[in-house]
């Protein structure tokens, strides 16, 4: 008996579960399917998930084969909702995204994603103002340019990572731009710390003036900088907060300090710099009542004599059920430890993580041991030492 011709099944289904597959190829790979057979020629023209990666790229030729593949691919694609842009290449410096980004404006892309993995590669402030945009992802670029206008209605996820502005007010302004806002990374630095004073714009400016609704929908937020615009984000559910010196001073800037209360958010994840004192923790959840995971990842230079205070913020007493310290070997993280065993009445998780770069390096055994016959409040608790 003859073997039966192979049949080509997949080549029958449907355009949009065709298109659908080839979406989770990257683009050059889902362009290469056009040789299979006529039937995948048109198909690459009716995708609307664009993903390019120069990470093959060696060399200057293949740098502008490459960016003519791009061009070919966006300019005859019908439509497109979803774009990213991984930019590896050291060529990138010589070359204006900004085309790039026009022509994704032409289109109703919702879901932006743009990586430069060469140093910081420069880019116009054009990327935020972009109306349709739901998702906009940046990593390891720079937009170092004056004063920037905001235009992002509609923008729900917001992801700055490793992203150079010029100063904090254009992050402020960044802000500004994005009123149903849900979802906020923000790892930046600042090329000028202080911005000059024609400058300055601050969201409490632009709520006393009733032109800025306090940012309602925002959910999640996770920001590394040194001044936080705590008022625009104090209806926040989940905040993860890196400070690389302490809180700042109010004199200084009296929109950011740490006024609101966070009556909202449940998870709070502190990284500190320069650890100076315990009490700026204790400042920081006296301002956040109902608490209830609680994570700290520290770098203390220098010894620390703190004393229990007289007082238990609510969410220790009330709500905290899981607490997670990082551990150092210093005897004042064994009494911030000891003080949330004996006043976290529903503690269920008390754990200590020591920390890498202790010298020497606690005795986990002992470590447990102590704090395993410390008295605990909440009869629940258990503790875990790693």
């Amino acid at each position: 008996m003859e073997n039966s011709p192979p049949v080509d099944r997949i080549s029958h289904l449907p355009d949009d579960i065709l298109c659908r597959i080839l979406s989770f190829l990257p683009t050059k790979l889902a362009f290469t399917t056009t040789v299979l057979s006529k039937r995948w020629t048109p198909l690459y023209k009716l995708l609307t998930s664009l993903s390019f990666d120069d990470e093959s790229v060696l060399d200057e030729d293949t740098f502008l084969r490459f960016c003519r593949f791009v061009d070919t691919v966006t300019f005859s694609t019908d439509l497109i909702k979803t774009l990213h842009l991984n930019c590896g290449s050291p060529n990138w410096k010589h070359f204006n995204l900004d085309l790039w980004i026009g022509t994704a404006k032409r289109h109703p892309v919702e879901n932006f994603n743009l990586v430069g993995t060469w140093r910081s590669i420069p880019l116009r402030p054009s990327i935020f103002r972009f109306p349709s945009l739901v998702v906009l992802k940046l990593k390891t670029l720079k937009i170092i340019v004056g004063n920037i206008t905001v235009d992002l209605p509609l923008l729900k996820i917001l992801h700055l990572d490793r992203v150079y502005l010029k100063n904090k007010t254009n992050f402020n302004k960044i802000l500004y731009g994005c009123p149903v806002l849900e979802d906020l990374i923000a790892n930046i630095y600042y090329k000028e710390p202080t911005p000059e004073p024609d400058e300055v714009f601050t969201l409490s400016k632009a709520t006393a003036t009733g032109e800025f609704k306090i940012l309602p929908k925002l959910i999640r937020v996770q920001i590394n900088a040194d001044e936080v615009p705590f008022r625009a984000i104090h209806n926040v559910e989940f905040l993860a907060l890196t400070m690389r010196s302490r809180l700042p001073d109010p004199e200084i800037n009296s929109y950011n300090i740490l006024s609101p209360i966070f009556r909202n958010l449940i998870l709070l994840q502190l990284c500190m710099y320069n650890f100076h004192h315990w009490d700026h923790v204790m400042e920081v959840l006296q301002h956040c009542p109902n608490i209830q995971v609680l994570r700290i990842n520290k770098l203390s230079p220098d010894n620390i004599n703190w004393k229990y205070p007289n007082f238990v913020p609510e969410c220790i007493s009330s709500h905290l059920r899981s607490c997670t310290i990082n551990y150092e070997g210093r005897e004042d993280e064994l009494r911030f430890t000891k003080y949330i065993l004996l006043n976290a009445r529903l503690l269920g998780v008390m754990k200590i993580n020591i920390s890498h770069s202790s010298n020497p390096k606690p005795n986990r055994r002992i470590l447990k041991e102590e704090l395993s016959s410390f008295p605990r409040i909440s009869r629940k608790c258990k503790l875990s030492v790693s």
